[in-house]
């Protein structure tokens, strides 16, 4: 039987990256004993994926579309996208010879955004995600076991650009954003009070920062700032201050995910998170938790509804 559980925030479309057959893994979603999950895609190459999961099982697949920070270095702000090797040189640096061969021709941004509209055109109820920032992230070497990383990072300005026409996007269509922030706090903050003022729509949509590692005051101060902003955690990422971060948020703008890659592991992922926040607030796990996530949950999906 299902739970009255929602995880926020799952990757389970790397099953079919590394190999399982399409079919057999859109038929498995029905089967996880969650009552919502909300599916996130990477890259163009996995959105299809998302599609097709939430055209199967819309009563329980809440999907979302959008470019992570790990991808956006196959993405030009230039359009037409230039070569690829005068893309990868000028954004990358010398750094980049390694990679350049294993590395696709680029797509303009928007190209990228066109694709991404018709994809929320077609899911009324689709949210953008995952999208965010990355400042540790090092562009792995292909087909390299154990796997080697790259010197190369995507320039922060980039990264920049591209999370801030896809949260452009959501403010049009009035779609709420799942958020990625590693090692960027200061950007991250400083980003959301930039669109809060100049995005016509941001205070309408929910904006998810999920897994979240903010110090508590970075939370504290997001979270006063900006009364569309939720938190979510895992048991996938936590550090030594995800008791208090827990302790600190907003209890009527937290959700519990699994951020996790298969299906069969997203709900007692997700139920570990549950149980990590019912402990760190001295709540334990009861059905009155579980209600105040999903009503959360879909709070913080239809924020555009609740500030109608």
């Amino acid at each position: 039987m299902p739970q009255l559980l929602v995880d926020a925030h799952c990757h389970p479309t790397e099953e079919v990256r590394a190999g399982r057959d399409e079919d057999e893994w859109v038929e498995a979603a029905g089967y996880v004993p969650l009552d919502t999950v909300c599916l996130m895609s990477t890259d163009a190459w996995d959105q299809r994926l998302v599609a097709r999961a939430a055209a199967a099982w819309p009563s329980k697949v809440v999907p979302a579309f959008g470019f992570h920070p790990w991808g956006v270095h196959t993405l030009s702000l230039a359009h037409p996208a230039p070569p690829a090797r005068e893309h990868y040189e000028a954004l990358l640096g010398p750094n980049v010879a390694e990679l350049l061969p294993h590395l696709p021709p680029p797509v303009s941004l928007t190209e990228a955004l066109a694709q991404l509209e018709a994809y929320l055109v077609a899911h009324p109820h689709a949210l953008v995600g995952e999208v965010g920032l990355d400042r540790s992230f090092r562009i792995p070497l292909p087909q390299t076991s154990p796997r080697r990383l790259s010197r190369c990072q995507t320039p922060l300005a980039h990264q920049l650009a591209v999370l801030r026409a896809q949260i452009a996007l959501a403010c049009r269509y009035g779609r709420s954003v799942s958020m990625h922030s590693v090692r960027a706090a200061g950007p991250t903050l400083d980003l959301l009070a930039d669109v809060d003022a100049h995005l016509p729509g941001f205070s309408r949509i929910g904006v998810l920062l999920h897994s979240c590692t903010l110090s508590v005051p970075s939370l504290t101060q997001v979270q006063r700032a900006h009364a569309n902003v939720f938190v979510s955690f895992s048991t996938a990422i936590q550090t030594q201050h995800t008791s208090e971060l827990m302790r600190a948020c907003d209890p009527a703008r937290v959700l519990c995910e699994s951020d996790y890659h298969a299906w069969a592991e997203l709900a007692p992922r997700t139920a570990a998170a549950m149980a990590a926040y019912g402990a760190a607030r001295e709540t334990g796990v009861s059905d009155e938790l579980k209600a105040q996530l999903a009503s959360n949950f879909h709070r913080y999906c239809h924020y555009k509804e609740t500030k109608s």
